[in-house]
């Protein structure tokens, strides 16, 4: 017969390995368990076109009012739609501020650079402008149909002569652009084409009304 001390002497060493194993055993399971990790946030901009167009005899000081944005594009978040009745945001790309902010600073480094442009007003009145621009961001989005996507950009402006509080012109951009690969990196890219467009046109609309008017209204000898 073996004394009970012995006994537990003997069982000792066999409790250290099976307490051994199991938490080698637990190791692993947690090893082989998925991690949800959240991916990183990527973030997207929209910038200014250059864009070169001649210069007019009197250049002019523009006052451009904040771009409004329709209903669900006044946030940062990225939208995409599967169908003409669904709009949804991307759950891990944003744009870097709400896409009216990003393209009312694109309309205004664009227009300030042009030989015909004095000053562009954003904020407070600097001084007289004798023209008022101001648009209105009603889609910005990512057709999404099937394997087939494409970048949606619908922008409307209207130039003023405050002066008269008439509108002098008003005008309507709506494009669209096919993307590769449905994804965000390809939407932004995309938006950014779309926009340089819409510059474009902000430009050459914009110049037109300011040339007629000096033509209507020359410089007194």
């Amino acid at each position: 017969m073996i004394a009970p001390s012995v006994a537990r002497t003997a069982r000792a060493p066999r409790r250290a390995r099976l307490a051994a194993v199991a938490a080698t055993s637990l190791l692993l399971a947690a090893c082989a368990l998925p991690i949800n990790r959240q991916p990183p946030q990527q973030t997207y901009r929209l910038t200014a076109a250059r864009i070169d167009s001649a210069p007019l005899p009197r250049p002019v000081v523009l006052q451009l009012l904040p771009v409004r944005a329709a209903a669900g594009f006044q946030s940062p978040a990225m939208m995409y739609s599967r169908s003409a009745d669904t709009l949804d945001p991307y759950r891990d790309s944003r744009w870097l501020a709400p896409p009216a902010q990003l393209i009312g600073d694109a309309i205004a480094h664009t227009l300030s650079r042009q030989p015909w442009v004095s000053a562009v007003q954003q904020q407070g009145a600097l001084a007289s402008a004798p023209w008022a621009l101001h648009c209105t961001l009603d889609r910005l989005e990512h057709d999404v149909r099937g394997t087939q996507g494409s970048a949606h950009l619908d922008l409307t402006c209207e130039l003023a002569d405050p002066r008269t509080r008439r509108i002098s012109a008003h005008w309507h951009f709506d494009g669209s652009q096919s993307l590769a690969v449905n994804d965000a990196g390809h939407f932004a890219r995309g938006a950014q084409t779309l926009l340089d467009q819409a510059l474009a046109d902000v430009v050459q609309r914009t110049r037109a009304v300011v040339a007629a008017d000096q033509e209507a209204k020359p410089t007194a000898p």
